[in-house]
């Protein structure tokens, strides 16, 4: 999972809650002739236990709690292999990127626009003005992470996020990554 804990969690907590229901449906758990409620080791709740053990496999549960209460909404170091994977594929993402500049992209609604790339970020261009909000590397890396996108909105949370989906979503960029 990429984004936020919250992000993580939420998304951790909805597929959760698909994995129980799809559960309860194949055992079949269904309420007794007069209401009753299944009991003991039929308990659907009780057979959602150990299910949710991969959640804090990164992060034991006190300590992302304590690390929500102090406001620290970093991101859970990933393991290592998983991490180079990905600092790889954002670093082949940003030459492609860097390759690239100055030509014509389009958004998601076919709007034409250009960008140029410095240390830390880049700057898109429309009718060659300058958008007067700049996307840091570091938005660009979280977009990135959640890169296969079919929709702008996966992405709303990232400045200038229009342009992003659009120079992400271009096959000179994403090549085969995603």
């Amino acid at each position: 999972m990429h984004g936020s804990p919250l992000t993580r969690l939420s998304h951790l907590s909805y597929a959760l809650i698909r994995q129980v229901r799809h559960f309860v449906q194949m055992i079949g758990i269904e309420e007794g002739q007069n209401g009753d409620r299944p009991n003991g080791a039929d308990d659907p709740v009780l057979l959602m236990r150990g299910v949710g053990k991969q959640l804090w496999e990164q992060e034991p549960g006190d300590r992302f709690v304590e690390r929500l209460r102090s406001e620290d909404l970093s991101a859970v170091p990933l393991p290592e292999r998983i991490a180079n994977r990905a600092e790889a594929l954002q670093e082949e993402v940003w030459r492609r990127i860097g390759a690239h500049q100055g030509e014509e992209f389009r958004t998601a609604r076919r709007l034409p626009f250009t960008y140029e790339v410095d240390e830390t970020g880049m700057w898109f261009f429309r009718n060659g003005r300058r958008i007067n909000q700049r996307l840091t590397r570091k938005q660009l890396n979280l977009a990135i992470s959640r890169c296969p996108l079919s929709k702008t909105t996966e992405i709303k949370d990232i400045r200038d996020f229009a342009y992003a989906f659009g120079l992400l979503a271009d096959s000179r960029i994403k090549a085969q990554a995603w």
